[in-house]
C-alpha cells in the first residue's frame, strides 16, 4: 500500500488553490444537485445520498468568504472526514470544489506557518509546491461547534 503520510488533494476554488491531507478524503465524487433543506447554515446548499449516508454539502466559497463555486462539468463534491475534539463529534461533508487539480508530496518541514491574526484557524500552512501555492486546510477545524450543532440538527430533521 502507499504511503499517504506526505500525500495532499488539491482543489480550487475560485483562483485559489486549496490542499487537504489524503488520509481525510473519502471519496471524490462528480457533481450531483444537492437536495435542498430549508433553515440550514448559510453556506450549505443541500445534502446528498452518499453510500446509504446522507451527508451535508458545503459550498467552500461561501463558507470560506469568497464567491459561492460555479457549477461546470468539472465541479467536483470531496467527501471528507471530520473530528472535531472538543465536541467528540465524527461526520462526514461533502465539500463543493470548482475542480480537484491534483495529489502531491510534500513534507510538513516545507509549510510556511500563517499567522493567525491573518488567516483563519482552519488554514493551517501554505506551501508552494511546482510553482503552485497552496492553502493547506485542517478539515477538522473549518467549522465551528455552532456550525456543527446547526448542520447535526438539519440532518436529525431528515432522519425523523
Amino acid at each position: 500500500m502507499e504511503d499517504i503520510n506526505n500525500s495532499y488533494l488539491s482543489f480550487k476554488v475560485g483562483t485559489e488553490l486549496f490542499a487537504i491531507h489524503v488520509g481525510r478524503v473519502s471519496e471524490i465524487c462528480e457533481y450531483q444537485e444537492p437536495r435542498k433543506i430549508p433553515e440550514t447554515v448559510s453556506f450549505m446548499t443541500g445534502v446528498i445520498d452518499h453510500r446509504d449516508e446522507v451527508i451535508p454539502v458545503i459550498d467552500t466559497g461561501l463558507k470560506f468568504g469568497m464567491k459561492a463555486v460555479e457549477i461546470t462539468a468539472q465541479t467536483c463534491i470531496v467527501v471528507v472526514d471530520v473530528t472535531r475534539k472538543d465536541t467528540d463529534t465524527s461526520f462526514r461533508v461533502g465539500i463543493l470544489t470548482d475542480a480537484v487539480t491534483d495529489v502531491f508530496e510534500v513534507n510538513e518541514e516545507e509549510f510556511k506557518q500563517v499567522d493567525t491574526d491573518y488567516s483563519p484557524g482552519y488554514i493551517k500552512a501554505t506551501c508552494s509546491v511546482n510553482n503552485n501555492f497552496y492553502l493547506i486546510l485542517n478539515s477538522d477545524k473549518v467549522f465551528s461547534v455552532n456550525e456543527i450543532i446547526g448542520m447535526g440538527d438539519v440532518l436529525n430533521k431528515i432522519k425523523k
